[in-house]
């Protein structure tokens, strides 16, 4: 088989190697018990208004970088405090669309659903096709990055929910398999945006993606328990409603 059998079969499923199915346990990256004294004190301490850099009021972004520290004050802040001098640096909020290539855009590379998945996260759907090395500067690839992300996020009824992507892997080629954004892309799930993502499906994978996801999986670290294999015939049991799954083509 190409791919662990863990990650075959239907979405939310589990495929032993004697080919029985029983239902996937909901995986979370591990996060540590955080209180509301710590929360108050990491939102006084790092300065007022500084979830406004995500958009966000203060005491909610605290939180998900005390849990995702898992309750450590010290690492939480430094790694909040460098998350929030990246966020302002890197534009305004929410992101303009003349930051990157509208071109870029209209491409259907990567869009946000109008449904929400099973589990009620907002769904990013990455074409990776249509990704080609070099084909926009990525300056504007990962603007229109980041402007997905917190769009997704901003579907949210509870601020500190989570989003799903959804990697369409038909067609994939070398020509796709762009390693400096993929580390772009860790770095703002796991530096900027913890506690974020949901799950990442990766709709079927070609046999020529095996050689990339043995680079990648490593770089992914804890964030690699999040994803799963599906084939597309699968993919639409994602949603309450299999007919508001997206096209994939």
């Amino acid at each position: 088989h190409r791919f662990p059998r863990t990650f075959r079969g239907s979405p939310g499923m589990v495929v032993e190697k004697s080919g029985r199915m029983y239902p996937r346990r909901s995986v979370s990256v591990p996060a540590g018990p955080v209180d509301d004294d710590a929360v108050s004190k990491m939102a006084e301490t790092t300065g007022v208004g500084f979830g406004k850099a995500f958009g966000l009021e203060d005491r909610v972004v605290a939180k998900m970088f005390l849990t995702d520290r898992r309750g450590d004050f010290e690492a939480a802040k430094s790694k909040l405090e460098n998350a929030v001098n990246w966020r302002k640096q890197f534009g305004p909020v929410p992101i303009p669309r003349n930051i990157y290539a509208i071109e870029e855009e209209k491409s259907g590379k990567c869009f946000v659903h109008h449904s929400l998945d099973k589990a009620g996260r907002p769904v990013v759907v990455v074409n990776v096709k249509k990704h080609v090395i070099g084909e926009y500067p990525s300056s504007s690839s990962e603007a229109l990055c980041v402007a997905m992300m917190e769009k997704a996020i901003d579907k949210l009824d509870d601020p500190e929910g989570q989003i799903s992507l959804v990697f369409n892997l038909r067609g994939f080629g070398l020509q796709n398999a762009d390693f400096s954004f993929v580390k772009f892309m860790i770095k703002v799930l796991y530096k900027y945006y913890p506690q974020r993502l949901g799950v990442a499906y990766m709709v079927d994978a070609p046999f020529i993606f095996q050689g990339p996801w043995k680079v990648v999986k490593p770089w992914l670290r804890r964030y690699a328990q999040l994803v799963e294999f599906v084939k597309s015939k699968d993919f639409p049991d994602v949603f309450v409603d299999p007919a508001e799954a997206p096209t994939l083509s």
